[in-house]
């Protein structure tokens, strides 16, 4: 995929979670607050000049399945935008995680990606993307989180509070230093990622 092709992609993705941040700030929801802090940090966003080469972990292989799931949703825009960076995506997994402290299942089931974009230094903005079956358990973050969930339908724990089971669009906020878990279910789980450090 060349440059040009590339930043065209990945603008047409922001601009996609753009609008649904947007409305979501619209409704007036308890992550309203958030979602107009991580919308001034992504008016920031570019194409990367060095973007790294492609590269794909296993959990690639349930990328497919959650975009053609993502296809009939609230979030396809998004999920139609990765589609066509996918090819020159860079996947990458937490350097702290290991078949040692996380099991075999779970790293053949884990994978995320900046999606090749640069912006400011008070946020990291990318996917995640989850195998069925795995847990990945409440953990807590030096960070503020905002997801949007392209795909699946997970169950989503946020604290102390139950698994709830969110839905394609939903937004889900973590505050500074909450934590959160996530575990997929039946289907792959797809989430767009905007964490905010201090």
């Amino acid at each position: 995929m060349d440059d040009e092709a590339f930043g065209r992609a990945a603008m047409q993705l922001v601009d996609a979670v753009r609008e649904i941040f947007e409305a979501e700030v619209a409704k007036n929801t308890a992550c309203a607050g958030q979602l107009r802090r991580v919308l001034a940090l992504m008016a920031e966003l570019r194409p990367a000049q060095d973007r790294g080469e492609p590269t794909q972990y296993p959990a690639c292989r349930h990328l497919s399945r959650a975009l053609d799931l993502a296809a009939a949703g609230p979030a396809a825009a998004v999920a139609a935008a990765l589609r066509e960076l996918e090819p020159a995506l860079a996947w990458a997994q937490n350097p702290r995680y290991n078949v040692e402290n996380k099991g075999a299942d779970f790293m053949d089931n884990y994978a995320w990606s900046g999606l090749g974009l640069a912006g400011s230094d008070k946020m990291s903005f990318g996917v995640l993307l989850l195998g069925p079956g795995v847990t990945y358990p409440p953990t807590s973050y030096e960070s503020e989180g905002v997801f949007l969930v392209i795909s699946g339908a997970p169950e989503w724990k946020s604290a102390d509070e139950p698994w709830v089971r969110v839905e394609p669009g939903t937004v889900v906020c973590r505050p500074y230093g909450g934590s959160e878990g996530k575990r997929p279910g039946n289907e792959p789980m797809l989430a767009l990622y905007a964490w905010m450090y201090r």
